[in-house]
């Protein structure tokens, strides 16, 4: 295998080569030497593990250290991304003065994908509210993610002419818009202030009111724009923060123990998937699983 593939690009690997047929004992060796080899090849190999299950592919798979719970049933990506209309959407028509009507979108504990024009594609994320119109979108409040052309995208104090993909932020204490593909222009406060972003590049408006550029990598970008794809990704986060993120898009809250709340678990993982990152839990820190109606535990 390349030494430049990802961990979870060997993991799929072993885990498709054990779907066509039994290793061998070489190859079962071969296996276990990379699983012990760093904890997070543990973590990438049940990740396949359980896409495979989820998508019904899966047939009865070796599992060298690690075992994962058969599911009977997995909501698909569209049940997450679409709940009932008047859960996920307030669609009001307000004529402005010019008789243009406004569109306002509003999600709670869901992920919103709105195809609003053939080139125009707007996701809320849970939490979030947004108006439309036929010349600009209006981030009111929460998180979401743009893909226009010459559209303009405005928060309270930060308005843009975009030409690609813009990430949008804005809660009561912050406000701040990342490029992630093509180009956008801020418009500066000052009358003729232009000023051309490229993709990765991030600004920010500070307590003070002033605004902060910075520079996004590419393996940032694909991390803070998981959610889009109903994933997250976890890198440095404690138990803690990851319980949080869960927590946001599901009814079914995560609840670590004293003992486990410290560590961290890295991966990628479906945030509509709640048990199945416990069974990461579980596998890979040791930790004890334990559910009630509304709780998962991690003891």
């Amino acid at each position: 295998m390349a030494t430049e593939d990802t961990f979870d690009d060997v993991a799929a690997h072993w885990v498709a080569h054990i779907d066509r047929r039994a290793l061998t004992q070489r190859e079962q060796q071969d296996l276990q030497d990379w699983l012990d080899a760093d904890i997070r090849h543990k973590g990438a190999f049940l990740r396949c593990q359980a896409i495979w299950h989820a998508t019904d592919r899966a047939k009865v798979l070796y599992t060298p250290t690690l075992t994962l719970p058969q599911r009977t049933y997995t909501p698909s990506r569209r049940t997450f991304f679409s709940t009932a209309v008047a859960a996920s959407i307030a669609a009001c028509f307000v004529p402005t003065k010019s008789g243009e009507a406004s569109t306002y979108y509003s999600t709670h504990k869901n992920i919103l994908k709105c195809q609003v024009t053939k080139q125009r594609q707007i996701i809320l994320d849970c939490a979030t509210q947004l108006e439309d119109k036929s010349e600009q979108t209006s981030l009111i409040g929460g998180r979401c993610f743009i893909t226009d052309a010459q559209r303009c995208v405005k928060m309270h104090s930060m308005r843009f002419l975009l030409d690609g993909s813009l990430l949008v932020t804005k809660n009561p204490s912050y406000q701040s818009a990342v490029v992630v593909t093509g180009t956008a222009v801020l418009h500066g406060q000052k009358l003729g202030e232009r000023k051309r972003l490229t993709p990765g590049t991030q600004v920010s408006l500070t307590p003070k009111g002033r605004l902060h550029f910075s520079t996004l990598d590419q393996e940032t970008l694909e991390r803070w724009t998981a959610w889009t794809q109903g994933q997250v990704s976890l890198a440095t986060e404690t138990l803690s923060e990851a319980a949080d993120i869960f927590n946001r898009y599901n009814q079914k809250q995560i609840v670590p123990s004293f003992r486990l709340a410290d560590m961290r678990l890295s991966g990628l993982f479906d945030l509509n998937m709640p048990d199945i990152f416990a069974s990461a839990v579980k596998a890979i820190l040791g930790g004890h699983v334990r559910e009630d109606a509304h709780h998962i535990f991690l003891e």
